[in-house]
């Protein structure tokens, strides 16, 4: 009698390796600089971070994979470079840092991306220096140009009226009335700062919001843009 064929054994953790394309993807999609390769054994996948949203510098690494339950060994980059090099064995390792690690840049980035469109599409200049639960909205113009042309967009057509924004106590009295429209528009309080710019570099606005805060901000310049979570109607 022939013997039956082998099976493979569910019991035992599925290797890294065949997510090597999953986890490439995640990295890009949560703006990660990375690179992922097969380790020597071809079945663990390495993982080198260069990305400034990495969370921890080489000797810290090891403390946050076991705080996140991330099982990963962890060395430094053969090139000379201080950049971490994680081990992942497993499929569940793999999945987990995902979850832990670039899941949360991912949502981040999701969420601002309408908003950036938006700003593009209305002629208002800016750059959202993005962190998981907030972001740094800079609108770089000169004269804030780009700041004024949002407050006629959130209903406040005027809001340089009086202003003489040639002046860095014009520009800083500017961000004070954004600051005040923003927090009415998003229903709770944002900051809002100016800074003269130079020769080289122009003046600019920085509006500082959560995620939240930033969707609301969506929200109200095309309501036809989901809302944040939180004012969804249950279903």
């Amino acid at each position: 009698m022939t013997p039956p064929a082998a099976t493979a054994d569910s019991s035992q953790p599925q290797t890294a390796a065949p997510l090597q394309r999953l986890l490439q993807d995640a990295l890009r999609e949560a703006g990660f600089e990375a690179t992922v390769y097969p380790a020597d054994d071809g079945a663990a996948l390495n993982l080198t971070l260069y990305s400034r949203h990495t969370p921890f510098a080489t000797e810290a690494a090891a403390r946050w994979l076991d705080e996140a339950g991330v099982v990963a060994d962890v060395t430094l980059d053969g090139g000379g470079s201080s950049s971490p090099v994680l081990t992942l064995h497993t499929e569940e390792s793999v999945r987990r840092l995902i979850a832990r690690l670039l899941d949360p840049w991912t949502r981040a980035y999701s969420a601002l991306a309408p908003l950036v469109d938006l700003l593009e599409a209305h002629g208002v200049i800016s750059d959202a220096d993005v962190g998981t639960h907030a972001v740094a909205l800079e609108l770089p113009d000169d004269m804030l140009a780009s700041a004024v042309i949002l407050a006629a967009l959130l209903g406040a057509p005027a809001i340089d009226a009086g202003l003489d924004l040639n002046r860095p106590r014009g520009l800083r009295r500017l961000a004070d009335r954004m600051q005040w429209l923003v927090t009415g528009v998003v229903g709770s309080e944002v900051t809002a700062t100016a800074r003269r710019g130079c020769a080289h570099d122009p003046d600019r606005l920085t509006l500082r919001l959560t995620i939240e805060q930033a969707q609301r901000l969506t929200h109200r310049l095309d309501p036809t843009q989901a809302p944040p979570q939180s004012d969804r109607t249950p279903s």
